[in-house]
């Protein structure tokens, strides 16, 4: 594979939307190591090769001290890159310097600038001579190493040379950056590549195509950079279990690690997941896997491998790093011994109001409405004190107090009671799923109290006539701090032709009895009858133009302000995507280098279902979403009463872009990592 880009091709070509973006590591910020800073400059003082004075760090002689001098010595994303920070000074004289900073003791370069090399900069004057164009007279950048990477040129990975996303940075500064560098860590000559990694770099990559040629630097796109990877670890981790084929069997245990050449959208509390094809990090798979501890993990071609012929069927034990993983047999024994070591040891009780009898408007509901409602309806109703009123579905919560008489009238407790107690239900997943699915089918043939009905009717004439109503799932165990609950239960959308709405409403009461929600319930040892489901009803909204879910922070580098965004055209669900669907992937990071705050949208993948020139979502609309992300963020770190100082907060949010090009949030739930 070419380092550089060919002249004319779309250098914007779609990338993985499963990759863990290197833009977004080369800034990292580490936490201290006891110790990794003295050992660190001792064994570069052994080093015959290498400039020590005070601390300062002019050469690396090898991969073991580069290793030293990377942030935390691991950083703390999926992919698990090494990377160091450089500060090149004095650029427009005719002896630069090149200096290697040890992240572990300095964490960021104006620090480094001002602690070590003894300046007094302020920081505003340090960004204006550092990442501008007109004043630049420092270089601020990481090399970062992507050992997994490999191509014909560089079979053993590349070290990349990255700088800020939003940094102008141009042909001449680039070539500086490369020449020393290389004189700096001769251990990697031939293997140090320059990567543009944000929308800037890449734009004037383009425009100084041919002088990238004539000096000899070699680019490499992110595109090209994840074309090669064999492994990726969206969530790491060690289980036990049977390794299981999961396309060729219909119901999970947490038992199982399974390994999916298509991946399900309604997968039940499993130990491990192995997948064939790629993931989007957002996808509702993903958030149970953090949720849980469940080690998540792609390896293309991995079903064709002998280690899966010798080892399907039997007990093992996954092991998933960064780097990569093992997977050994073990015994049954050994397998259940762990299985109990991650449950809980006590059972949990949850808190379920039954007293309040109303149907609410939404906007009439609030956090606090939760153990009554829901804690999707809550939070939904708690965006109406933040955003503004028509970029949020206008419809009614229905209080647990329902679903608790309904059940009662029907005498569904004592049904559910019973059937858990049946010697077949304990038999295996199959009985039970079986068990499951025949009181499902009770709860939505029983009758509903003439009371419901009624009131329900009243509801629904609230609403315009023939309008088809989306029917969501509002429980005490989902959308929680701590606990996501992602694509536990099922949402049905009612159309006026298929009569009463208590039909539809039934369905969703009976979704709290499916296989996967019992199960996740079961290895937690939750009370099944302290549960409750409430039900959020809005209009249902047809032939949007796209849909997407956002944190409302940096998942992959919390230091750095930013909005991470996955976005697919149409109603292909980003959390549970069609086969082979790649969703538009980006982060938009707020930045404020020269004083003058600035939005920075850094692509990481492009969506396959439009051609490589477009974009799901215009300008206009990711400074919107922005826009009410920042709100969303503000109200509910002030909601739920988290501190400033807690960089790991942030919202989950869903959004849609109707087919009248309005942007509505239909979902919000704090972000589980």
């Amino acid at each position: 594979m070419s380092t550089s880009a060919k002249r004319g091709e779309n250098i914007k070509e779609k990338v993985p939307a499963w990759i863990i973006p290197v833009c977004l590591l080369a800034f990292s910020a580490a936490g201290y190591r006891s110790g990794q800073y003295e050992s660190t400059l001792e064994a570069l003082t052994e080093s015959s090769n290498t400039s020590i004075d005070e601390g300062v760090v002019h050469e690396i002689p090898d991969r073991e001290v580069f290793n030293g001098l990377a942030s935390g010595g691991e950083l703390t994303t999926s992919l698990q890159f090494s990377e160091v920070k450089f500060l090149v000074t004095d650029i427009r004289s005719d002896e630069p310097e090149l200096y290697f900073i040890d992240s572990n003791d300095v964490v960021y370069h104006w620090k480094f600038f001002n602690e070590v090399l003894g300046w007094n900069l302020s920081l505003l004057d340090f960004n204006t001579r550092t990442y501008t164009d007109f004043n630049r007279r420092i270089l601020a950048g990481s090399v970062v190493a992507h050992d997994r990477y490999s191509s014909v040129d560089h079979p053993e990975g590349i070290i990349a040379i990255e700088f800020w996303p939003s940094d102008p940075i141009h042909i001449e500064d680039v070539q500086l950056a490369f020449q020393l560098i290389n004189q700096g860590m001769k251990f990697a000559a031939g293997r140090i590549v320059y990567h543009p990694v944000g929308e800037t770099q890449v734009r004037i990559y383009q425009e100084e195509y041919e002088s990238f040629q004539l000096a000899g630097v070699p680019v490499l796109l992110t595109s090209d950079l994840y074309s090669g990877v064999d492994y990726t670890a969206l969530n790491t981790g060690m289980a036990c279990g049977v390794l299981r084929d999961g396309n060729t069997v219909n119901a999970f245990s947490p038992g199982d690690i399974l390994v999916f050449e298509s991946i399900p959208n309604d997968i039940s509390h499993v130990a491990g997941i192995i997948t064939t094809i790629p993931q989007t990090p957002l996808s509702h798979i993903n958030l149970i896997a953090i949720q849980n501890g469940t080690p998540n993990i792609y390896i293309p071609d991995f079903t064709d491998s002998q280690e899966y012929q010798a080892l399907i069927g039997r007990y093992v034990r996954l092991t998933a790093l960064p780097g990569g993983y093992t997977i050994k047999e073990i015994s049954y024994a050994a397998a259940i011994s762990w299985l109990e070591s991650v449950r809980p040891a006590e059972s949990t009780i949850l808190e379920r109001e039954i007293s309040e009898q109303w149907i609410l408007p939404i906007d009439m509901i609030r956090l606090d409405d939760s153990s009554a409602y829901g804690a999707k309806a809550a939070n939904l109703g708690e965006l109406t004190w933040c955003l503004p009123n028509y970029s949020i579905p206008e419809g009614f919560a229905i209080p647990f107090y329902y679903y608790h008489k309904f059940m009662e009238h029907n005498n569904l407790y004592h049904l559910a009671d019973s059937m858990m107690t049946l010697e077949e239900f304990d038999l295996g997943v199959g009985e039970r799923d079986a068990l499951l699915r025949e009181l499902r089918q009770r709860i939505m043939e029983s009758e509903v109290p003439e009371w419901i009905v009624d009131s329900l009717s009243v509801m629904a004439q609230r609403f315009e006539p023939g309008v088809s109503l989306r029917c969501r799932s509002s429980t005490n165990n989902e959308d929680l701090p701590g606990w996501s609950g992602a694509g536990l239960y099922s949402s049905f959308t009612h159309h006026a032709e298929e009569g009463h709405l208590s039909k539809t409403i039934k369905q969703v009461w009976a979704g709290l009895w499916t296989y996967r929600a019992f199960e996740e319930r079961d290895f937690y040892r939750i009370d099944h009858f302290s549960v409750a489901m409430g039900v959020l009803v809005h209009p249902s909204y047809r032939n949007e133009i796209a849909n997407g879910v956002a944190v409302t922070g940096n998942i992959f580098n919390p230091f750095i302000p930013g909005y991470y965004v996955n976005v697919q055209v149409g109603e292909d669900m980003v959390t549970n995507p069609e086969l082979e669907s790649i969703p538009e992937e980006f982060i938009v990071t707020e930045q404020n280098i020269t004083g003058n705050p600035i939005r920075e949208v850094q692509y990481i993948g492009l969506s396959n279902r439009v051609s490589s020139n477009e974009r799901v979502l215009g300008e206009e609309h990711i400074e919107q979403l922005s826009d009410y992300l920042e709100r969303i963020q503000n109200h509910y770190r002030i909601s739920y009463g988290i501190s400033s100082d807690d960089l790991y907060f942030a919202m989950e949010v869903e959004f849609k872009i109707t087919v009248d090009g309005e942007l509505i949030v239909k979902q919000a739930r704090p972000w589980v990592r």
